[in-house]
């Protein structure tokens, strides 16, 4: 693996990891930080033979699915570097901590962003202000869809209580005490209890994609339903969402087809899209689960106090970039 890391002041933190996921690296401001991956040492890609396109490169299908795969390399990269000395091919998921999974999210934050900009058409014609209104809704949406995504690749048991808070990392409701040790100090039951609450909804998410065989193609459909949805609530670029949400159905639907058959494509394609009630509902547990935080105590960190895009700068640079090598298509043709 050859991962180029520039960060001009680096500061030794005094633990046997390199700094990229360090506080200042999040900063829109912050031109300093570039993650660039030459090669693809990651762990295999869950995406299978069946999801492999070779002849239409340029559906949309196919440019959400990179889209979603810069995304999952992403925290692949980021937890390898953090731990380099841990095996690529065989890494163990350890217990995280909210003042982890607060660093690691606004990371994760900021690659959506880009993802949205480089993948899902129309967000790079939006301005700043317009883009504020959907990043919020659609990043914590297609954010906590990925986590359910990661837990029923790496738990698919549906008698595990495990879940994946961001690769490399899990937590349990038996694990609060450790979870938030360092930021809820008042009213932990009350706190636990919600926190609870949000984690069994993502074990039973995470339950239906393992019955739903869903895939990373499937996850990139999804998120652009979800993304299409939250423009359509903001009236925003009607015409090119209704082109593209037609063009994906279309698309989408002769993958299903081509990987299942004909007879059991109309039951799979209603699941994944049923599949945005489950996120939606999740999404309100989430924001419910931040305001009582802040409520029980004062100690309580929400990442969403620092929302993305509070400067007028339309010109704005991206803060990472992470290109990816070994690209994967969406089966479109039989």
């Amino acid at each position: 693996m050859k991962v180029i890391l520039v960060h001009k002041k680096s500061k030794s933190l005094g633990v046997p990891r390199r700094s990229i996921g360090s506080q200042e690296s999040y900063s829109p401001e912050n031109k300093n930080v570039v993650l660039k991956q030459e090669s693809s040492p990651l762990p295999p890609s869950t995406t299978s033979t069946q999801e492999m396109e070779t002849v239409n490169q340029t559906s949309i299908l196919n440019k959400l699915l990179q889209g979603v795969n810069v995304f999952l390399n992403a925290q692949k990269t980021l937890y390898i570097v953090e731990h380099p000395n841990q095996s690529v091919t065989n890494i163990e998921f350890e217990m995280g901590r909210k003042s982890e999974w607060n660093r690691i999210e606004r990371y994760c934050i900021f690659v959506i962003n880009s993802m949205l900009i480089e993948h899902f058409e129309p967000y790079s014609l939006m301005e700043q202000k317009e883009k504020r209104l959907i990043i919020k809704n659609t990043s914590t949406k297609i954010s906590f869809l990925i986590r359910c995504y990661l837990t029923s690749k790496h738990y698919p048991d549906p008698t595990d209580i495990r879940c994946v808070t961001h690769y490399g990392y899990y937590n349990t409701p038996e694990t609060n005490e450790y979870f938030f040790s360092n930021e809820v100090s008042q009213n932990k039951e009350e706190c636990f209890k919600m926190h609870n609450y949000f984690l069994e909804e993502i074990r039973v998410i995470a339950n239906k994609l393992v019955k739903y065989e869903f895939r990373e193609v499937d996850l990139a459909a999804l998120s652009y339903m979800i993304f299409a949805q939250e423009c359509e609530k903001t009236a925003l670029y009607l015409d090119i969402i209704e082109t593209n949400k037609n063009i994906l159905f279309e698309e989408y639907h002769k993958n299903i087809v081509c990987t299942y058959g004909f007879d059991k494509a109309g039951g799979k394609f209603a699941n994944v899209l049923n599949l945005q009630n489950d996120i939606t509902e999740l999404q309100r547990l989430i924001y419910e689960f931040r305001i009582m935080g802040k409520v029980f105590t004062n100690e309580f960190v929400d990442i969403w106090d620092e929302l993305l895009f509070e400067s007028q700068d339309r010109q704005q640079p991206r803060p990472t970039e992470i290109p990816i090598t070994s690209e994967h298509y969406a089966e479109s043709e039989c």
